[in-house]
């Protein structure tokens, strides 16, 4: 694909991407296991299993941020030594990174008594590889947390500290950190909406016009009052219940007159007939939590 004088060639399986899978795969595999490595190339992904599960506390969840773990520390020094490998804990990451920057589907690790990592083709992010392309071209590295948060907000109109935990996997309090320094005038991408632990990110006006086009910020924007009551119960969800001040925050309404009688009438909605919150407490201290039995969001 064009990318100013030069041509952005975006390769089905990423060579470097395939080298560190099987060589992580050699490396870690339970050699007690009678089992074979298996590499396994289909229409729209590559799978590498390998005899035995994760070892050490590693799961899918973690596998970004756990310490290096060597099974087989031998052979592991021994691929270091040969220059096959660099030093423990850069190959899982290039994965992501090397997929992630090319615009194509993040790559998932199963594991039970073998450990599956699927790495895809398909459809690939012609707009992300392009913006990828030349901020790497101008010397400015996005990063795996970038990158990811990145992935994550061409399907979602905004991130949220939680999300971003469990997206970076990272603790909530160095997830929202991270969300702030992608955010950094300047040099960030995101924009924060909110100033407590409500907030949201969303992508600045320039990034959203590169990824979806000229109206693609102004459409993300409007499209708050539709989401209202979806990020509500979300927050509800993961805290158990929401305050009208928190329901502010959350929405970026402000602490205004217009902006509290706003919050009322949207509670009213939301815990009336057909709602999906129950009012909890008096006046003064006013709660809503979830109204099981209730999904509706309208």
């Amino acid at each position: 694909m064009p990318l100013g004088l030069f041509g952005l060639r975006i390769p089905a399986f990423p060579v470097e991407v395939v080298r560190e899978a099987v060589l992580n795969t050699v490396t870690h595999r339970d050699y007690l296991d009678p089992g074979e490595v298996l590499v396994r190339h289909m229409a729209d992904q590559l799978a590498i299993t390998s005899p035995g599960g994760f070892i050490a506390g590693i799961t899918p969840g973690n596998i970004l941020r756990h310490e290096p773990v060597s099974r087989n520390r031998t052979l592991a020094e021994a691929f270091e030594k040969l220059r096959l490998v660099e030093r423990a804990g850069i190959g899982r990451r290039r994965i992501f990174e090397t997929m992630l920057g090319y615009g194509k589907r993040t790559p998932e690790y199963e594991a039970a008594d073998r450990v599956t990592l699927r790495i895809f083709d398909g459809s690939f992010d012609e707009r992300t590889a392009a913006l990828v392309a030349r901020w790497r071209g101008e010397g400015r590295e996005i990063g795996l947390d970038g990158l990811l948060v990145l992935s994550f907000l061409r399907d979602n109109a905004f991130i949220d500290t939680l999300s971003a935990a469990k997206l970076l996997q990272l603790p909530r309090e160095e997830a929202r950190a991270t969300l702030d320094r992608l955010a950094l005038p300047g040099t960030g991408f995101l924009e924060r909406k909110g100033g407590t632990k409500a907030a949201t990110f969303h992508l600045t006006k320039g990034i959203t016009k590169d990824l979806f086009g000229k109206a693609a910020y102004t459409k993300t924007r409007g499209l708050d009052p539709i989401r209202y009551a979806e990020m509500v119960r979300a927050f509800v969800a993961d805290h158990g219940s929401i305050s009208p001040q928190e329901c502010r925050q959350l929405l970026g309404l402000g602490e205004s007159p217009t902006a509290r009688v706003e919050t009322s009438r949207y509670f009213k909605k939301w815990s009336g007939d057909g709602g999906f919150l129950r009012r909890e407490g008096g006046s003064r201290y006013v709660r809503y939590a979830a109204l099981e039995g209730h999904p509706n969001l309208d």
